[in-house]
């Protein structure tokens, strides 16, 4: 037999499961409109690396950069007359006569040495 406190019972246990199951349709329903939100600005944020990286390309090509160095730091190629052969002689200490070429000598020989145990 089905009393009266029964059925108050299950009546709000119903109320209640409509309720959860409420809040869980509206809670699923408000992430996929994030997601779908999420995607779209994913997409957007696409089309710009791409457009960006077309800016970045053409910012850092060789012919623009040097064009850009003539122009505003008035630069120019290296002549052949401006070249000169590199004197060794100059780092060892037993050619040198100098102490500051001993002691540029000393220097060297220890930053080689330190790149051999590397």
């Amino acid at each position: 037999m089905i009393t009266k406190k029964s059925s108050i019972f299950f009546a709000v246990l119903v109320c209640a499961i409509g309720a959860w199951l409420f809040y869980i349709k509206y809670s699923v329903l408000f992430i996929e409109n994030r997601i779908k939100q999420a995607k779209k600005e994913i997409a957007v944020e696409r089309r710009n690396q791409h457009i960006l990286k077309a800016e970045w390309k053409t910012m850092t090509s060789p012919e623009r950069i040097q064009r850009l160095a003539i122009k505003h730091l008035k630069m120019r190629q290296i002549e052949p007359k401006q070249l000169c052969e590199f004197d060794a002689s100059i780092f060892h200490s037993e050619k040198s006569k100098y102490k500051e070429t001993k002691r540029l000598s000393k220097l060297v020989d220890e930053i080689f040495s330190q790149e051999r145990r590397r």
